[in-house]
């Protein structure tokens, strides 16, 4: 089995690869990342189960499973944290997360996550040799979503370029009036009926760029404008725009922008200073 293992913390993934190897010694292989970003361009690799920190430099954990969920549909996602506050396990179901577990984890964690992961396996196997009977054709079953893509790549054929168009459009409408949420693909797809996936490819290629993406800028774009006008403070622009941490949001903004929040402010407040002069 390939396990993934991202957390910023060195002694955390070495911790982890000990309880795997004091389990099932030599059995599997690893993949480390210590950000998010690492974790998505190792998505590539497929890993069977990956195990996330919520809080990391860089893209947090929700964020990055968000985006490799996409590129690694059949993974199996686990989230590991110091936090135990409501909203991250709120977006962590609606993300289809398979679990959530507080640091510091132990070994009897791990050996109940690999029992319910031998389980769905099990109850899979099932799954896929019915849809076989059914169909005539193989279905990967180690996800929802995976099945859910497969399903909607048959019966996407058929479906109109005006209708994609439609699509894209409703999902930017629903952005536009939820923003402010915390909402990511999974809960626009359940929004408009349709599978997280097959949103994610239809928006990229009606659009050219990612919907996560498109989400962030005007969550950044809507920030812009209460920076220069409201008199709020950072912490509380980054809540009314829908980001859970003040930090996160700073992160995203410099992304876009090429400086923090309170940088933009006070250029901003220059030039206002300059064109009443």
């Amino acid at each position: 089995m390939l396990i993934m293992i991202c957390d910023d913390e060195p002694m955390v993934r070495l911790g982890l690869k000990s309880i795997f190897e004091e389990l099932e010694p030599g059995k599997h292989e690893y993949l480390e990342a210590s950000n998010g970003l690492e974790l998505i361009e190792k998505a590539v690799h497929s890993p069977d189960i990956a195990f996330v920190d919520i809080q990391m430099p860089q893209m947090d954990g929700l964020d990055a499973i968000e985006e490799a969920r996409v590129i690694s549909p059949s993974t199996r996602w686990f989230l590991l944290t110091g936090y135990s506050e409501f909203q991250y396990a709120q977006r962590a179901i609606r993300m289809g997360i398979s679990d959530y577990l507080l640091k510091p984890v132990g070994l009897q964690d791990i050996l109940q996550v690999m029992q319910k992961v031998s389980s769905l396996k099990s109850n899979g196997n099932l799954v896929k040799r019915y849809l076989k009977a059914v169909t005539d054709m193989d279905f990967d079953v180690s996800s929802p979503q995976s099945m859910a893509r497969k399903i909607q790549s048959v019966t996407d054929m058929g479906v109109s370029g005006e209708i994609r168009a439609d699509i894209v459009s409703r999902a930017k409408a629903y952005i536009q009036s939820r923003y402010k949420e915390y909402i990511g693909v999974n809960s626009i797809a359940d929004h408009l009926g349709i599978t997280p996936n097959y949103l994610s490819r239809l928006f990229r290629e009606q659009t050219g760029m990612r919907m996560t993406d498109y989400l962030s800028r005007m969550r950044i774009n809507k920030a812009k404008t209460l920076l220069v006008s409201s008199g709020m403070t950072v912490k509380s622009i980054a809540e009314k725009v829908g980001y859970y941490s003040a930090k996160h949001f700073t992160k995203v903004f410099i992304k876009i922008e090429g400086m923090t929040p309170s940088e933009y402010q006070r250029k901003a407040e220059e030039e206002k200073q300059n064109n009443q002069e």
